[in-house]
């Protein structure tokens, strides 16, 4: 059999845009000096919309913007298409591209702040009405730019993308007058495609070349030993009347991630750019030798005629050929077959520079491995991919393969170095299986029940989902489910299975949710759990996402990775409801959230119709940590994150119903169980025993939490450990119940280490020889 070849194509390869887009017809939509305006505001970070009356044209468009900045990326927020119910987002502050219907062209342009791109006119608009008047003027774009403070390029570098542009026009209009005719269906599509893709890869050249000569002195004050760029003396070297272009580019993300690739040397486009570079002197300017008028005319006749050439070839048909070993039909060859794949993967990984290319077989090397059986060294590739930064790696397959080691495997793997540093297999490992010994047989009845359940019926799967177990929490969520329904005296209620199933579903989705989250936010302790994930939202630090925890409220953005805390829970001073008034809409629910820290401001957020459960939610962890604070029992803070994940899957499960959402969240009053206690109900009245006690007691713990029922305690056992090294145990306290149940706990995080289950007899007293411990 012979050899097969498999091409794999880097997945960030220019020339391939997401979308079928031809870029010509941006040259139909804007005139150069638009799009080089436009181009500058992207590089600037501006806070951008697109807006046309054809909303066909939004996504092709912006994605030609991202096709002409290569090779600088946009890592912001991109909604290519805003529906008309979210135009308050418009509104958050940061780097935001947007794309929205044209009938709105009015309202926003009253958002300060706010660049709007008309493409059915080709005009840029500023957010003032003065300057849209004289922008919507057909005949007067001469002020757009001066008002707009669009700062202009290079004029050298303009002029030579120019004289670029006018040959690929030329040579695109010959080339249409000498395609054949095609024959078939197939064969005009074939050959569409591959016009629109050499024209679009020579336009990408171009301003390839655009960037190249722009920055090409950056080189010369980039120490890349020490990851240092001076860029004041840059900026002093560089020409007064271009100096304003440098300053506001200079200081933007997008220029610091150009800086890394330089400084790297691993970014794809890195070759190219260097071969381009124009010669150089030691002054730092052009040295050609012609007079000033003559200089762009000079280099583009010396770089043009390779230009196209090497761009076209090198980075849009960049490719590696990962040569298969031959398949025999012999079943003990397979292990030998898996075993070649990987060791070519890896020589592969180890020859290509190529960031996108190395993370692709990397992929490929981690899955055959994982097949092969080789598990442990399959969770170790799958780190080196998640440490390139890659979106690639797969993490449920990572869960999914945590759950299936062997208990002999993980231990082998809790010992290895990456394991241990990275933060992703902590959170991915705090679902995975716990050890527990149980000869009690579990409940044989279905997960979700198929007909109208009783509270006794209702409470065997709650318990069996794990929603929960105390009695109490099942009672009221058992009377929050059946708040709406009328009974006959004497009949009992009972909760139906559509309701039932509703409920679930929400609360196997919630919890999915924080699960990917967590596995990609490495900034939480290693005892947090995330208890909810907003969608994306507006508020004070832009557009992105709110997550809660059990310590804090936090802010994330997806795309960039950017974090950052927004308060922790016992620095909450309030939370409010309001309306945070906006151009697009005066009502717009938002929560307020005051601070007790001296001086900060109070953080807004913008939720919508999810105000009302956010403000449920944080005010039910909030009251919890304050009364576990109070108390000296950390179990109470745990029985407050899951009042209010139970509160937050009933009230998202009810929210598009036809039901009143004022009787809804009177429902959802009772099961905020320490919220009512915070709001009058927490009084607690000490004797002088109880005083004395509440200042001595370190820490107070309930063996019974995880039951329905309380059971008495009958014997404690406190062993004390050693910290003569690091592999010495802590010490451990064990509680004997009265339910023939011993629960041990680590005394250094009081969290509970395992529970023994139906012990054979009831333990009375222990005795210790302290001499054999």
């Amino acid at each position: 059999m012979g050899m097969l070849h498999i091409d794999v194509r880097a997945p960030l390869s220019v020339g391939r845009l997401p979308i079928d887009v031809h870029l010509g017809n941006l040259f139909f939509l804007f005139s150069v000096e638009k799009i080089l305006d436009i181009l500058t505001c992207l590089l600037m970070q501006q806070n951008m919309v697109f807006v046309s009356a054809d909303i066909s044209l939004l996504a092709p468009t912006i994605e030609s913007f991202m096709a002409l900045i290569y090779p600088f990326t946009w890592r912001y927020v991109y909604v290519p298409l805003v529906p008309s119910s979210c135009l308050d987002l418009l509104e958050a502050p940061g780097t935001n591209l947007y794309g929205c219907h044209n009938s709105s062209l009015k309202k926003i342009s009253k958002i300060p702040g706010i660049v709007a791109v008309d493409i059915d006119t080709g005009n840029i608009l500023s957010a003032t009405d003065e300057c849209h008047n004289r922008a919507s003027l057909p005949n007067d774009h001469s002020n757009d730019d001066e008002f707009l403070e669009i700062p202009k390029m290079p004029t050298d570098a303009v002029y030579i993308l120019k004289q670029e542009l006018r040959k690929i026009a030329m040579n695109y209009e010959l080339e249409r007058g000498h395609l054949l005719t095609p024959l078939s269906l197939s064969e005009a599509r074939s050959q569409r495609a591959d016009f629109h893709h050499n024209c679009n890869s020579q336009i990408v050249a171009a301003f390839f070349q655009l960037w190249v000569h722009i920055f090409c002195e950056v080189t010369d004050f980039l120490k890349a030993e020490k990851k240092h760029f001076n860029r004041e003396q840059f900026l002093e070297s560089q020409a007064k009347n271009e100096r304003s272009f440098y300053s506001k580019v200079l200081h933007t993300d997008m220029f610091r991630q150009f800086l890394n690739g330089l400084i790297n040397k691993d970014a794809d486009w890195g070759q190219s750019f260097f071969r381009l570079l124009p010669k150089v002197s030691s002054s730092g300017r052009l040295c050609t030798g012609i007079p000033a008028n003559r200089l762009s005319k000079a280099i583009t006749k010396s770089s043009s005629g390779c230009l196209n050439q090497n761009i076209a070839d090198d980075i849009p048909q960049k490719t590696t050929t990962f040569l298969l070993p031959a398949i025999l039909g012999v079943k003990h060859q397979q292990v030998h077959f898996y075993q070649r794949c990987i060791e070519e993967l890896g020589n592969t990984v180890k020859a290509d520079s190529s960031s996108s290319m190395q993370a692709t077989c990397l992929y490929m090397k981690a899955l055959l491995q994982i097949a092969n059986g080789n598990t442990i060294e399959g969770l170790e590739t799958l780190n080196e991919l998640h440490v390139t930064g890659s979106k690639l790696c797969p993490l449920t397959l990572a869960q999914k393969v945590l759950e299936s080691i062997s208990d002999k495997e993980r231990q082998k793997l809790e010992k290895m170095d990456f394991f241990k540093h990275n933060s992703m297999w902590r959170n991915l490992g705090t679902d995975s299986k716990t050890f527990q010994y149980s000869n009690t047989s579990t409940v044989s009845i279905d997960s979700v029940p198929k007909r109208p359940v009783d509270l006794e019926a209702f409470a065997k799967h709650v318990e069996q989902l794990d929603i929960a177990v105390d009695s109490e929490v099942i009672s009221r969520l058992f009377h929050a489910l059946t708040f709406n329904k009328e009974t006959d005296d004497g009949e009992q209620m009972k909760v139906m299975p559509d309701v039932f199933k509703r409920f679930y579903d929400v609360w196997n989705k919630q919890e999915s949710d924080c699960q990917q989250v967590s596995a990609c936010i490495d900034k939480l302790d290693w005892n947090e759990c995330l208890l909810k994930v907003s969608a994306l939202v507006k508020t004070d630090y832009g557009m992105g996402h709110i997550g809660l925890t059990q310590k804090r409220l936090f802010y994330f953005e997806d795309t960039t990775g950017e974090y950052r805390e927004i308060i922790q829970l016992r620095d909450i001073d309030n939370v409010e409801k309001f309306n945070w008034l906006s151009v697009f809409s005066p009502r717009n629910p938002a929560l307020r959230i005051y601070s007790k820290v001296k001086g900060a401001k109070p953080f807004r957020v913008a939720l919508k119709r999810d105000c009302d459960i956010w403000s449920a939610v944080i005010k039910e962890v909030w009251s919890g940590r304050l009364i576990s604070v109070q108390e000296k029992d950390i179990h109470l803070l745990q029985q407050a994150a899951r009042n209010a994940l139970i509160a937050d899957a009933f009230l998202t499960s009810f929210q598009d119903s036809k039901l009143s959402w004022t009787e809804v969240m009177a429902a959802a009053t009772n099961l905020c169980y320490f919220t009512n206690l915070m709001h009058g109900a927490f009084e607690v009245i000490l004797s002088m025993d109880d005083i004395s006690s509440s200042f001595t007691l370190a820490h107070r713990i309930n063996p019974s939490a995880t039951e329905s029922e309380r059971a008495t305690v009958e014997a404690l056992l406190y062993i004390a450990g050693s910290a003569a090294n690091e592999d010495s145990q802590s010490s451990k306290l064990w509680v004997s119940l009265g339910s023939n149940k011993v629960v041990v706990y680590d005394v250094a995080t009081w969290l509970c280490e395992s529970r023994l289950i139906s012990v054979e007899s009831r333990v009375v007293m222990y005795f210790v020889d302290y001499e054999l411990i």
